[in-house]
Order: C-alpha cells, then sequence, then structure tokens
C-alpha cells in the first residue's frame, strides 16, 4: 500500500514538472523570486524573474532558451530581443542604464498584451506561445508584481 501511494505522489511530481510553463505562460515562486516561464514544447524557453520585496537591490531579469543556447538579459554579450507583434526589442530585460528602464514600461504593456512573441539571438529566431500572458504578467503599478527596473 505504501508503495502505491508512493507511485500516485511521485507520478503527479513528474507530471507536474514537466508540464510546467509548456505552450503556456505560467508563473511560481521560490527563494524569494517570482519566475514567469513559457516554453513552446521544443526546449526553447523565457523566463523572466522578479525579486520579491526582500531583494531590495534587485530588479527585473530574463533567460531565454533558443535553439539550444542559453542566454541572460544580464550577459555581457549583449542578452536576447524579444519580438512582440513585429516590433522588435533590443535586450529589454536590461533596465540598469536610465535610457533602457525608460523602455521597459511600453514593452511591458506590449508584451502583456502580446498576440504573436518571438525570441532572437545570434540569428535564431524562435516563437513562443501568448496563452496566459496577461494574466501572469501583471500590471507594473500592480502591488502584486515584483518586476521593477534598476531606475
Amino acid at each position: 500500500m505504501k508503495n502505491y501511494f508512493l507511485t500516485i505522489a511521485l507520478g503527479a511530481i513528474a507530471t507536474n514538472a514537466a508540464w510546467a510553463g509548456t505552450y503556456e505562460w505560467t508563473s511560481g515562486w521560490g527563494q524569494g523570486i517570482t519566475e514567469n516561464m513559457v516554453d513552446d514544447g521544443n526546449g526553447n524557453t523565457l523566463n523572466i524573474s522578479c525579486p520579491g520585496e526582500d531583494e531590495e537591490e534587485s530588479d527585473v531579469r530574463a533567460y531565454a532558451s533558443i535553439a539550444g543556447k542559453e542566454y541572460s538579459s544580464k550577459d555581457d554579450s549583449g542578452g536576447f530581443d524579444v519580438i512582440v507583434d513585429g516590433k522588435t526589442y533590443s535586450n529589454p530585460f536590461e533596465t540598469n542604464c536610465n535610457a533602457c528602464a525608460s523602455i521597459f514600461p511600453g514593452f511591458w504593456k506590449a508584451l502583456r498584451n502580446a498576440n504573436n512573441l518571438q525570441i532572437s539571438a545570434n540569428g535564431k529566431t524562435v516563437n513562443l506561445p501568448t496563452k496566459n500572458i496577461k494574466k501572469t504578467l501583471l500590471p507594473l503599478d500592480s502591488k502584486q508584481n515584483s518586476c521593477r527596473m534598476t531606475w
């Protein structure tokens, strides 16, 4: 009987872990960070990480996997681009300069309302789902949204 319940519990965990974020936007929280994630089922992913209230000196960061290569918005190589409904935003999660931060609110609003979403780096571009994006990515002025800019 113990093995039966253990098998059921492990199966549920494995199923949830494999499904989380696939084909639709999901949000999770762990170790003081809110993670907003999506993947296309082919290993291409976007993870927008936002610090919790206790992380005063941290700002929004994003990580992407495009055609098997990993990218970070805080990477010295220039991060990655996000294409929202045909408009390209160059490394939009880098907000550690006044000009960069001034673009972020408009980008975030466009991202929340996206019909078509792509990420791109080093000549590779992939499509990502937008299902549940507006529900998952809260407005910047929402008290529940911990995503913030450096400036």
